[in-house]
């Protein structure tokens, strides 16, 4: 009781089902739908064989700040003629008039129907829900997976077509829940970042315009704060507040929330970008700028935001005993901006208000679907260590682009072993040419994860008995090397981002090794993050595989592309834009895009080389650049760089879809023809499909999966 009455102050209510038929409806005028009241629409999240989150804001029908009474109805029919749950809940300005009922005791595998009334009889819209399969239940099953959204970048037209394609689709062909991995928002309201350089590459220059005329943009922060680059980013609880009210006003993504229950986790934006525990990165640019924001105001602001407006379950882990004693709701904390500067052997920042903030909420968890699957989706932001490479360390780089974007290799492998590396000099190492202080050299190895939630994860993955098991994984783990060494002018070779799992390969192969020592196979890696399109395997050792080939297999990983957010391809492309580029700049230029040979419909095409750059290498990537070629079967695709990799479409948008069958999984990558146009309720169409199949495998057996099987417009080099 105590804890309930607690939760009803964050707006978090748990409810019981009744018999179906035994509650008699509110009387309701279907077209007394009150928009304004319930302007955001419903949700549902955190589907269970047993319980399902239903959710609304619920702003009182005078414009006043007064808390007031809203009813939540839940049937088994979209009429409401069958009820299963009638229960009135006070709605209060405290937690932004947003409700969560945990509703408990329903019947597996069965779709309900949700809605919620105001106490002057409106109604919100119908939302409709469906629980997880029986434990014994075996039938296939298929999800979807998506990632990155910025509101102002581009419209959520990948949700319209999910939808109408979903409509459209065979009974056993549509989508009973969809994973998001992060980037439900984004916390800037201007990053020159997500606005390419490059006109050609604007979704409409001068900004977006929807169906009705009006700019998409961000309206002012309520209080925000500004970087010394004149970037507006939120600061309190009011601005997080404020990002997801807007974001949440979107039609297309509104309607998604309304069709399916959504499993939710973070990555760094729904805080601050690039960010660890509590510390942001904003400012983390160049050899003379500081290098230590603490945020730990920001963070808790950030987690009550999340925790308010997201439909979670975070009251039920589903795991061990020893898990459930930190499987809790939001606890706000008062916490002061203190630097974060000693880190212990946990690879956390030892000081007490780092801990509060990263403690005032636990979002990592687990879900079973029937004897089919079992999903672990995982908190990356919240427990790991501080980038490998320190930021200020990046303008002495010879290929600078950005503190964490394109790192060397080398340097990014031995800081993030730190007194691990086996070659780690006690005072200094070498660092463009010159000697530099090692700042990791009494530092333990980088995590990912933290101890606590990777013993989480390794017990749930060894525990597992179900057919497959997926980890929703905010950030991909598949290496992404650039083998610029192979140009012989002394640049090494680099990683794409050194914020992904590239960034800590020591905990990549420490997880990897568990699970070829355990035997636990048929994992697979969902991602995002990376705003692209990518399938392969993810290696025992990617070094190995680098030098001669040796790695082996442990899994596959799908990585989706953005919603909306600017792709890989654009943000690469407007990074590497130089006024005098030198002739080494020309080259690594020529390695993103180069205009191709002409075609029919126009003078001269521009062709995205980084795809080609990453699967095939530089050498590829400078041949096709010289010779100005347009279509992929005269590529030299003779290289090993980046073997494991079977597809990337770096310049895509869309989803990715999951069917989970006994004996493989098919996943299929959906890139949609455009974010720049404002369809309406209509599909903005697909411009490719890259089918992928997983076989299962037994016992000691090497995972594999398949080419690519692409419909419609390949992209280059395919």
């Amino acid at each position: 009781m105590l804890r309930r009455e607690f939760l009803k102050l964050s707006g978090v209510f748990i409810a019981s089902a009744a018999l179906p038929g035994s509650l008699t409806g509110c009387f309701h005028n279907s077209s007394n739908i009150k928009i304004d009241s319930f302007s955001l629409g419903v949700a549902s999240g955190d589907p269970r064989p047993e319980s399902v989150v239903i959710w609304t804001r619920a702003v009182p029908s005078d414009g006043s700040r007064r808390s007031h009474n809203v009813i939540a109805e839940v049937a088994l029919e979209e009429d409401f003629t069958t009820l299963v749950l009638q229960e009135t809940y006070a709605v209060s300005n405290s937690s932004d008039y947003t409700i969560n009922v945990i509703v408990e005791n329903l019947q597996p595998n069965t779709f309900y129907y949700y809605r919620f009334i105001n106490d002057i009889g409106e109604a919100s819209i119908t939302g409709r829900t469906l629980t997880a399969p029986a434990e014994n239940n075996s039938d296939a099953f298929r999800y979807a997976f998506v990632s990155c959204q910025d509101y102002s970048h581009g419209f959520y037209k990948a949700y319209r077509q999910m939808i109408n394609d979903d409509i459209a689709a065979a009974d056993e062909n549509k989508i009973r829940f969809v994973l998001h991995l992060g980037d439900f928002i984004y916390e800037t309201r201007f990053d020159p970042l997500q606005l390419p350089v490059d006109e050609s590459l604007r979704p409409i220059s001068g900004g977006l315009i929807d169906k009705d005329g009006e700019e998409r943009r961000i309206p002012s922060f309520p209080q925000g704060g500004i970087t010394s680059t004149g970037i507006e980013f939120a600061n309190t609880r009011s601005d997080y507040r404020h990002l997801y009210r807007q974001y949440l006003s979107d039609p297309d993504l509104q309607a998604a929330r309304a069709r399916w229950p959504f499993i939710h986790i973070w990555d760094d934006h729904e805080f601050t970008d690039d960010c660890w525990q509590s510390e942001a990165n904003y400012n983390d640019i160049g050899k003379d700028s500081s290098t230590n924001e603490p945020s730990q105001q920001r963070k808790v602001a950030a987690n009550q935001a999340w925790f308010e407006y997201m439909p979670v379950n975070l009251l039920q882990i589903n795991d061990v005993e020893e898990d459930l004693r930190h499987a809790k709701e939001f606890q706000f904390q008062n916490v002061e901006n203190t630097p974060n500067e000693v880190v212990n052997d946990d690879n956390q920042a030892d000081n007490e208000d780092n801990i509060k903030a990263i403690e005032s909420m636990t979002i990592y968890r687990s879900f079973r679907f029937g004897q089919l699957f079992d999903l672990f989706v995982t908190d990356n932001r919240s427990y790991r260590s501080d980038h490998a490479v320190p930021e200020d360390f990046s303008g002495n780089l010879p290929v600078f682009l950005h503190p964490r974007m394109v790192m060397p290799l080398d340097l990014v492998n031995e800081l993030d072993a730190g007194r691990t590396a086996f070659n780690n000099d006690p005072d200094t190492f070498v660092i463009a040419g010159g000697l530099a202080l090692n700042p990791r050299v009494n530092s333990p190895a980088g995590t990912m994860l933290g101890k606590r939630q990777k013993q989480w994860w390794k017990d749930n993955l060894q525990r597992s008995t179900a057919r497959w098991k997926f980890w929703g994984n905010p950030v991909p783990l598949m290496r992404f090397l650039i083998n610029l060494s192979a140009l012989e002018t002394g640049v090494p070779d680099v990683v794409m981002s050194s914020d992904s799992w590239d960034g800590y390969a020591t905990e990549r192969n420490e997880l990897m090794k568990f699970l070829t020592t355990n035997n636990i196979n048929n994992v697979v890696s969902l991602s995002g993050d990376l705003h692209a399109h990518f399938a392969g395997t993810v290696m025992d050792n990617f070094d190995a595989e680098a030098v001669d080939n040796s790695a082996t297999a442990v899994f596959s990983e799908l990585v989706c592309g953005s919603v909306s957010s600017i792709s890989m391809f654009a943000a690469i492309h407007q990074l590497a834009q130089r006024d005098e580029p030198s002739e080494l700049e020309r080259t690594l230029q020529s390695l993103i895009s180069y205009k191709g040979q002409p075609d029919i419909s126009s003078d001269e095409v521009i062709v995205n080389n980084l795809n080609n750059t990453l699967m095939n290498g530089v050498l590829a990537g400078i041949d096709a650049a010289q010779t100005r070629a347009v279509d992929g079967a005269s590529i030299n695709a003779g290289s090993t760089v980046n073997s494991h990799l079977k597809y990337a479409d770096t310049d895509g948008h869309g989803y990715g879809l999951i069917d989970v069958e006994t004996n493989q999984v098919i996943a299929t990558l959906v890139t949609i023809d455009s974010i720049n146009i404002d369809s309406g309720s209509d599909s903005p169409g697909i411009k490719r499909l890259a089918r992928f199949v997983v076989p299962h495998t037994e016992a000691g057996d090497t995972p594999t999966i398949s080419d690519a099987v692409i419909t419609g417009t390949p992209p280059f080099p395919f």
